[in-house]
Protein backbone atom coordinates (compact mmCIF):
# COMPACT_ATOMS: atom_id res chain seq x y z
CA UNK A 1 0.00 0.00 0.00
CA UNK A 2 1.86 3.08 -1.20
CA UNK A 3 1.71 5.44 1.69
CA UNK A 4 0.60 8.99 1.13
CA UNK A 5 2.96 12.71 1.94
CA UNK A 6 4.18 12.63 5.93
CA UNK A 7 1.50 14.60 7.71
CA UNK A 8 2.92 17.91 8.44
CA UNK A 9 3.61 18.82 11.43
CA UNK A 10 1.72 21.25 13.76
CA UNK A 11 3.95 23.92 15.29
CA UNK A 12 3.39 25.18 18.88
CA UNK A 13 2.36 28.16 19.69
CA UNK A 14 4.66 31.18 19.85
CA UNK A 15 7.69 29.11 18.02
CA UNK A 16 6.86 31.59 14.89
CA UNK A 17 6.92 35.00 17.01
CA UNK A 18 10.06 35.82 15.17
CA UNK A 19 8.17 36.19 11.99
CA UNK A 20 6.10 39.03 13.60
CA UNK A 21 9.18 41.10 15.05
CA UNK A 22 10.56 40.49 10.68
CA UNK A 23 7.31 41.64 9.11
CA UNK A 24 7.91 44.41 11.82
CA UNK A 25 11.29 45.33 10.55
CA UNK A 26 10.20 45.32 7.05
CA UNK A 27 7.41 47.70 7.41
CA UNK A 28 9.81 49.98 8.86
CA UNK A 29 12.21 49.62 6.43
CA UNK A 30 9.83 50.74 4.06
CA UNK A 31 8.52 53.24 6.04
CA UNK A 32 12.20 54.35 5.94
CA UNK A 33 13.11 54.30 2.53
CA UNK A 34 9.67 56.49 1.82
CA UNK A 35 10.64 59.04 4.55
CA UNK A 36 13.95 58.86 2.77
CA UNK A 37 12.65 59.42 -0.97
CA UNK A 38 10.09 62.31 0.26
CA UNK A 39 12.92 64.24 1.33
CA UNK A 40 13.89 66.45 -1.72
CA UNK A 41 16.87 67.96 0.34
CA UNK A 42 19.41 65.58 1.84
CA UNK A 43 19.43 66.40 5.55
CA UNK A 44 21.99 64.27 7.96
CA UNK A 45 19.74 65.49 10.93
CA UNK A 46 16.96 64.63 9.44
CA UNK A 47 18.38 61.24 8.87
CA UNK A 48 19.77 60.70 12.50
CA UNK A 49 15.95 61.35 13.76
CA UNK A 50 14.57 58.59 11.73
CA UNK A 51 17.73 56.46 12.31
CA UNK A 52 17.39 57.09 16.07
CA UNK A 53 13.27 56.34 16.37
CA UNK A 54 14.12 52.95 14.14
CA UNK A 55 16.54 51.48 16.02
CA UNK A 56 14.75 52.40 19.25
CA UNK A 57 11.86 50.47 18.18
CA UNK A 58 13.84 47.73 17.15
CA UNK A 59 15.82 47.47 20.24
CA UNK A 60 13.62 48.94 22.53
CA UNK A 61 16.11 51.45 23.85
CA UNK A 62 16.97 54.55 24.14
CA UNK A 63 19.59 55.79 21.73
CA UNK A 64 21.64 58.85 22.32
CA UNK A 65 21.91 61.50 19.71
CA UNK A 66 24.17 64.04 17.95
CA UNK A 67 22.53 66.84 19.05
CA UNK A 68 21.97 65.68 22.69
CA UNK A 69 26.05 65.12 22.76
CA UNK A 70 26.40 68.70 21.81
CA UNK A 71 24.18 69.87 24.33
CA UNK A 72 25.63 68.08 26.44
CA UNK A 73 29.02 69.06 25.91
CA UNK A 74 28.25 72.71 25.89
CA UNK A 75 26.49 72.84 29.02
CA UNK A 76 29.57 71.68 30.71
CA UNK A 77 31.99 74.19 28.89
CA UNK A 78 29.25 76.54 30.29
CA UNK A 79 29.99 75.16 33.81
CA UNK A 80 33.82 75.14 33.62
CA UNK A 81 33.61 78.86 32.07
CA UNK A 82 31.93 79.89 35.89
CA UNK A 83 29.89 82.81 35.19
CA UNK A 84 30.84 83.36 31.63
CA UNK A 85 28.23 81.62 29.94
CA UNK A 86 25.29 79.97 29.90
CA UNK A 87 23.15 77.11 27.91
CA UNK A 88 19.65 77.31 27.13
CA UNK A 89 17.52 75.20 24.77
CA UNK A 90 15.16 76.51 22.06
CA UNK A 91 11.82 74.48 19.91
CA UNK A 92 14.74 74.81 17.34
CA UNK A 93 17.99 74.08 18.80
CA UNK A 94 19.97 75.71 21.44
CA UNK A 95 21.35 78.91 22.50
CA UNK A 96 24.95 79.57 24.37
CA UNK A 97 25.28 82.65 25.89
CA UNK A 98 28.71 84.90 26.80
CA UNK A 99 28.59 87.84 28.90
CA UNK A 100 30.10 90.40 26.95
CA UNK A 101 32.27 91.81 29.64
CA UNK A 102 34.34 88.13 29.65
CA UNK A 103 34.63 89.02 25.98
CA UNK A 104 35.05 92.97 25.08
CA UNK A 105 36.64 95.46 26.55
CA UNK A 106 33.53 98.61 27.07
CA UNK A 107 32.73 100.44 23.57
CA UNK A 108 35.14 97.60 21.56
CA UNK A 109 34.23 94.65 19.54
CA UNK A 110 37.86 93.15 19.83
CA UNK A 111 37.49 90.10 21.52
CA UNK A 112 39.76 89.36 24.49
CA UNK A 113 42.24 86.74 24.71
CA UNK A 114 41.00 85.17 28.19
CA UNK A 115 37.65 84.62 25.94
CA UNK A 116 39.75 82.80 22.91
CA UNK A 117 39.55 79.20 25.11
CA UNK A 118 35.76 79.27 25.72
CA UNK A 119 34.86 79.95 21.97
CA UNK A 120 37.25 77.66 20.45
CA UNK A 121 35.49 74.94 22.69
CA UNK A 122 32.25 76.27 21.11
CA UNK A 123 34.03 76.11 17.46
CA UNK A 124 35.52 72.80 18.57
CA UNK A 125 31.64 71.14 19.25
CA UNK A 126 30.54 72.82 15.85
CA UNK A 127 32.39 70.35 14.26
CA UNK A 128 32.76 67.42 16.32
CA UNK A 129 29.58 64.63 16.60
CA UNK A 130 29.31 65.32 12.47
CA UNK A 131 27.70 68.55 13.88
CA UNK A 132 28.29 70.35 10.15
CA UNK A 133 24.82 70.90 9.53
CA UNK A 134 23.58 72.80 12.48
CA UNK A 135 23.14 76.60 11.25
CA UNK A 136 24.49 79.03 13.51
CA UNK A 137 23.22 83.06 14.10
CA UNK A 138 25.21 85.07 16.38
CA UNK A 139 23.76 87.91 18.04
CA UNK A 140 25.16 90.89 19.57
CA UNK A 141 23.24 92.67 22.14
CA UNK A 142 24.30 95.74 24.01
CA UNK A 143 22.20 97.94 27.24
CA UNK A 144 20.34 101.24 27.00
CA UNK A 145 23.54 103.50 27.50
CA UNK A 146 23.94 105.28 24.49
CA UNK A 147 27.03 105.25 22.61
CA UNK A 148 28.35 107.84 20.18
CA UNK A 149 31.92 107.29 18.90
CA UNK A 150 33.52 107.77 15.86
CA UNK A 151 33.46 103.72 15.39
CA UNK A 152 30.51 103.07 16.59
CA UNK A 153 27.79 105.77 16.22
CA UNK A 154 25.36 103.99 18.59
CA UNK A 155 24.38 100.73 20.04
CA UNK A 156 23.50 99.34 16.71
CA UNK A 157 26.96 99.58 14.85
CA UNK A 158 28.74 97.83 18.28
CA UNK A 159 26.43 94.78 18.64
CA UNK A 160 26.82 93.95 15.19
CA UNK A 161 30.30 94.79 15.03
CA UNK A 162 30.90 92.24 18.12
CA UNK A 163 28.11 89.82 16.32
CA UNK A 164 30.84 89.81 13.55
CA UNK A 165 33.65 89.71 15.33
CA UNK A 166 32.67 86.56 16.92
CA UNK A 167 31.55 84.95 13.88
CA UNK A 168 35.11 85.91 12.20
CA UNK A 169 36.93 84.30 15.09
CA UNK A 170 34.91 80.85 14.08
CA UNK A 171 35.03 80.99 10.50
CA UNK A 172 39.34 81.51 11.78
CA UNK A 173 38.72 77.84 12.91
CA UNK A 174 38.11 76.45 9.04
CA UNK A 175 33.80 76.17 10.14
CA UNK A 176 31.73 76.88 7.04
CA UNK A 177 31.14 80.56 5.88
CA UNK A 178 27.35 79.48 4.77
CA UNK A 179 26.95 77.87 8.02
CA UNK A 180 26.61 81.50 9.60
CA UNK A 181 24.85 84.73 10.40
CA UNK A 182 25.78 87.88 12.09
CA UNK A 183 23.10 90.14 14.14
CA UNK A 184 23.12 93.10 15.95
CA UNK A 185 20.27 93.92 18.15
CA UNK A 186 21.28 96.82 20.03
CA UNK A 187 19.55 96.85 23.46
CA UNK A 188 15.86 95.53 21.93
CA UNK A 189 15.97 92.43 23.18
CA UNK A 190 16.94 91.36 26.66
CA UNK A 191 16.90 88.01 28.33
CA UNK A 192 14.34 86.80 30.31
CA UNK A 193 16.35 87.10 33.87
CA UNK A 194 16.03 90.86 32.80
CA UNK A 195 13.89 93.98 32.01
CA UNK A 196 13.99 95.37 28.35
CA UNK A 197 14.61 98.45 29.73
CA UNK A 198 16.95 97.92 32.16
CA UNK A 199 14.80 100.03 34.64
CA UNK A 200 12.65 99.69 37.85
CA UNK A 201 10.91 103.09 38.88
CA UNK A 202 12.90 104.96 36.62
CA UNK A 203 16.30 104.01 37.66
CA UNK A 204 18.97 102.48 36.06
CA UNK A 205 19.91 98.41 37.73
CA UNK A 206 23.45 97.55 37.07
CA UNK A 207 22.82 94.04 37.28
CA UNK A 208 19.82 94.11 34.54
CA UNK A 209 22.35 96.21 32.38
CA UNK A 210 25.25 93.96 32.87
CA UNK A 211 22.88 90.77 31.87
CA UNK A 212 21.79 93.04 28.67
CA UNK A 213 25.41 92.88 27.50
CA UNK A 214 25.80 89.65 26.00
CA UNK A 215 26.69 88.02 22.74
CA UNK A 216 24.36 84.94 21.74
CA UNK A 217 25.22 81.40 19.72
CA UNK A 218 22.31 80.41 18.23
CA UNK A 219 22.56 76.48 17.36
CA UNK A 220 19.34 75.34 15.25
CA UNK A 221 18.78 72.03 14.08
Amino acid sequence: MASGPPPIKQTESGEDDWLVTYADAITLLMAFFVIMFSISEPNTEKFEQVTKGMVETLSHQAVPSRFADLQKDLRSAAEDSGDQAQVDTTTRGLTFQFQSGKMFAPGSAEILPEAFPLLDRVAQNLTLFGNTNYKVTVEGHTDDVPINTSTYPSNWELSAARASSVVRFFLSRNLQANRFRAVGLADTDSPRNAPMYNRNTGEPIPENREANRRVVVKIER
